[in-house]
């Protein structure tokens, strides 16, 4: 019976490639250059297996199935292996195989969707995890819109409660249990100084249906008519808005709708986590410092269009669109 010595594996030149948060430790072109000499110098398997600190099962691997035309030459030899690599991860992924799938994929990442949001939308067959793994595969990541950026907070001591507004975490705690409650939260973004215009957009809580009215100015009766327009046969509950100057009539705006308003606190915005996002999506469309004299009826059309049309995590993935005509239906 034959033995074999243990071989301590000795310090080398490693390749390393990095997938699904393992690492895997090939020969690099190193290796291969000695694998070439001492295989043409005639040493044995086992030889070149013990030089390198390798299993003589990889050895024999890399001289059977990377030799080009009955020979073994490390240039040669490390293409090829790169091509099996390149070709074994990306067959295997479910998207790059499915031809129909990917097209979905594709426009979903046009749209600036998250992988998140095309896996959960229309019953992906496939998760999010997958569809980065193709984005990673084909170096789509130019596509991906929002790559994750560091949340900025500031600790302001002062309260909203001083003038008799009503503060955020009073809503906190009335929507307690609560899972019907429908409540509507209002933003104003203004254009460039000096454009005399501004544009309101709620959002309703019930469907995070965002909706829109171009305003010459944000005086009290132009504010009036804006969101007696807007929630027009919508039962209100609440209002949470911002310390913004247009509501300065808050209490006439309550009786208007016959709903209480609600304030968030100084430099809180995540107190109106749904306002932020949907506001961060306009931006896209409607950047800062935009003379709102220039923004035609269309934009504002193209942008409600795409924000009620797009998948949302706290809906299911489901639109707003969706969920406000099933909120219809039921309601008959």
């Amino acid at each position: 019976m034959k033995r074999y010595r243990k071989v301590s594996k000795i310090s080398r030149p490693k390749s390393t490639i990095v997938a699904m948060g393992q690492k895997y430790d090939h020969l690099s072109y190193e290796d291969r250059v000695k694998i070439e000499h001492w295989h043409e110098s005639g040493k044995s398997i086992r030889y070149i297996a013990h030089e390198l600190g390798r299993s003589p099962n990889t050895i024999s691997y890399e001289l059977k199935h990377l030799a080009v035309s009955g020979e073994y030459v490390a240039r040669k030899a490390s293409i090829k292996a790169y091509q099996k690599r390149y070709y074994a991860r990306t067959s295997s992924n479910k998207v790059a195989q499915n031809e129909a799938l990917r097209e979905y994929v594709d426009n979903g990442l046009d749209k600036s969707w998250s992988p998140g949001e095309i896996a959960g939308s229309n019953n992906c067959p496939v998760s999010k995890r997958t569809i980065y793994r193709y984005v990673t595969l084909y170096a789509l990541q130019s596509k991906l819109y929002f790559k994750g950026k560091p949340k900025r907070c500031i600790a302001v001591a002062s309260s909203v409660n001083g003038s008799g507004l009503k503060s955020v975490s009073y809503v906190m705690r009335l929507a307690t249990g609560s899972s019907t409650s429908s409540s509507a939260r209002q933003r104003t973004v203004t254009g460039r100084m000096g454009a005399g215009l501004c544009c309101s957009w709620p959002s309703i809580h019930s469907a995070n249906e965002p909706s829109s009215n171009l305003l010459p100015n944000r005086t009290k009766q132009e504010l009036s008519r804006a969101l007696e327009r807007m929630f027009d046969g919508v039962a209100v509950k609440t209002i949470l808005t911002d310390n913004d100057i247009a509501f300065t009539y808050w209490k006439h705006f309550e009786q208007l709708l016959g709903a209480p308003f609600y304030f968030t606190h100084p430099y809180h915005s995540w107190e109106k986590g749904l306002v932020e996002n949907t506001n961060k999506w306009i931006r896209h469309f409607i950047p800062k410092q935009t003379n709102l004299e220039t923004v035609t009826k269309e934009t504002i059309a193209t942008v409600l269009t795409y924000l009620n049309e797009r998948p949302r995590q706290v809906l299911g993935y489901r639109t707003a669109n969706d969920v406000y005509l099933e909120y219809l239906t039921i309601q008959g």
